[in-house]
């Protein structure tokens, strides 16, 4: 990948008909905050075969080992490809709590929204986040309407921080 430049705002509703776009379960957990060196499992179900027809859904895993600089806005960034040991390895060796969330994948126009819902301590935190291939198109994005607050240079909302909070009773989870 090289380079993220992503801007992230927390939700202000759901949008109707999130459901029927796909999503993934992710599950991951922090090996250092800066730089950030995350491991990440991917957990998606395939309900439609080679040909398209429904078939049963068969859940498939993905594991990533991800490095990130510094930054808010703009940052490097590197996914690499883990083996499910290697990441149940490491998951052991994480200070922080491992990160729970569902992750639609909306597209709007060019771009694709990723609608990030959380699951156990931080339920009720949603973001929704948006890639850019520069900082002049991010800054000159306009919100969608059910888009709240934006975070992305807020300090204590990336999900790196978020894992190795020790305290989550100051952030603000929903409106």
């Amino acid at each position: 990948m090289g380079q993220e430049i992503e801007r992230k705002w927390r939700v202000r509703r759901l949008p109707e008909d999130y459901h029927r776009y796909p999503s993934k379960l992710l599950e991951q957990a922090y090996l250092c905050q800066n730089p950030t060196l995350r491991i990440r499992k991917e957990s998606s179900i395939s309900d439609r075969n080679e040909k398209g027809s429904i078939s049963e859904g068969k859940e498939q895993e993905e594991y990533i080992f991800c490095y990130k600089g510094r930054g808010r806005l703009s940052r490097e960034e590197y996914n690499l490809p883990l083996t499910k040991e290697a990441y149940e390895t490491l998951v052991r060796k994480t200070e922080g709590r491992v990160i729970r969330k569902r992750r639609y994948a909306i597209p709007y126009g060019s771009y694709t929204v990723e609608l990030d819902i959380f699951q156990g301590e931080l339920e009720g935190l949603c973001y929704a986040e948006v890639e850019f291939p520069s900082e002049e198109e991010a800054l000159s994005f306009q919100p969608l309407d059910w888009f709240s607050e934006e975070l992305t240079g807020e300090k204590g909302y990336s999900n790196a921080e978020l894992s190795f909070a020790k305290e989550l009773s100051n952030l603000k989870l929903k409106d």
